[in-house]
């Protein structure tokens, strides 16, 4: 015995209901953009309390010299 598969039918209002929903959802995880503009704004300057990575080889460069002079 088969079962009868009911189907509803879709209508356009309905359909509109659904994007509209879907929208709501995906604005209301955008609402935190903020908070990963303020996260992006940290990351930057972290830049300003460190020495880049050519600064730092660059003077680890002349330790090295130093050291093999003092030997």
């Amino acid at each position: 015995m088969k079962k009868e598969v009911k189907t509803k039918k879709m209508t356009i209002d309905k359909l509109a209901i659904m994007v509209a929903n879907g929208f709501e959802s995906i604005e209301s995880r955008m609402a935190t953009k903020d908070d990963i503009k303020d996260l992006k704004k940290d990351i930057l300057n972290l830049g300003d309390r460190f020495v880049s990575y050519h600064s730092f080889d660059a003077l680890a460069g002349r330790v090295k010299v130093l050291e093999d002079k003092k030997k």
